[in-house]
């Protein structure tokens, strides 16, 4: 059985990822995942890290590389990158994301979400109401484009969001996918990402509530564990869709205006 992760924050994703990103794609690859997208929140700086990492270690885990945002509050969606046309486009969106807040926030758009030509689109289902208007709204723009992806936390209400998502993927015809929600590469994180939850929030740990998270089901778990929660064929679906991500940021270069400098020239400032 292979896997996927497809949605998986590192400290990047401030005061919510507790783990490098280097650690991330270490335990990713030591737990023998065929590929790891780091999605920190409207942000791509955590794959760098994981890039490096992955040469330096000369892992075989493969990096994905991506981007969590929240739309409204009600809609969660996972951005990836199949090519270098889509990573620039996720640039471009949190690029304009950013430019409408205050440092260090950002507030996504529907046009952003509708503009989308390149990007794959994980929706993830927050259990309201309004799922089912979001998920029909993203299938109008993305459709060959776009997956639900599940998550199994083991929470209270897991089986019944279990049920929920498997019939929103039925009523709108979207293919479900296996994904993690990581904010850990391992269980021993769970005390520092109560801490950094207790200080986004500005309480006590004690005094989190629904906030702290109830378990350690947000590390990275080995793939026997996850093979006992999602189906096969939502695994097998995260591992096909991290084999169509082909873009690796060694693609990236500084390429000269041809306008302005001639060819020649060119080359002898390479």
């Amino acid at each position: 059985m292979k896997y996927a992760e497809l949605f998986c924050q590192s400290n990047f994703s401030f005061l919510t990822g507790a783990s490098h990103a280097e650690e991330l794609i270490l335990q990713a690859d030591f737990l023998r995942y065929s590929a790891l997208a780091i999605t920190d929140e409207c942000s791509v700086a955590g794959v760098v890290r994981a890039y490096t990492a992955i040469k330096d270690h000369q892992l075989a885990t493969k990096l994905v590389v991506g981007s969590m945002f929240w739309l409204n509050n009600e809609c969660q969606v996972v951005l990836l990158c199949p090519n270098r046309e889509a990573y620039a486009e996720l640039c471009r969106i949190i690029t304009n994301a950013r430019r409408r807040c205050e440092k260090g926030q950002y507030q996504l758009s529907e046009w952003d979400l509708m503009s989308l030509r390149h990007c794959f689109v994980l929706w993830l289902p927050c259990h309201k109401e309004s799922d089912h208007q979001w998920g029909s709204w993203l299938g109008q723009h993305h459709k060959h484009r776009l997956w639900l992806g599940v998550q199994r936390h083991l929470g209270d209400k897991d089986q019944e969001y279990l049920e929920h998502c498997q019939y929103l993927a039925r009523e709108l015809s979207i293919p479900i996918t296996a994904c993690g929600g990581v904010l850990m590469h391992n269980a021993t994180r769970l005390p520092l990402q109560h801490t950094l939850t207790a200080i986004r929030f500005g309480t006590a740990i004690t005094k989190l509530g629904l906030e702290r998270l109830s378990n350690t089901e947000r590390a990275l778990r080995n793939i026997q564990k996850l093979s006992h929660l999602f189906k096969p064929e939502w695994l097998a679906e995260s591992v096909s869709i991290a084999k169509r991500c082909e873009f690796d940021l060694g693609m990236l270069q500084y390429e000269y205006p041809s306008e302005l400098i001639p060819d020649a020239t060119r080359l002898c400032l390479i």
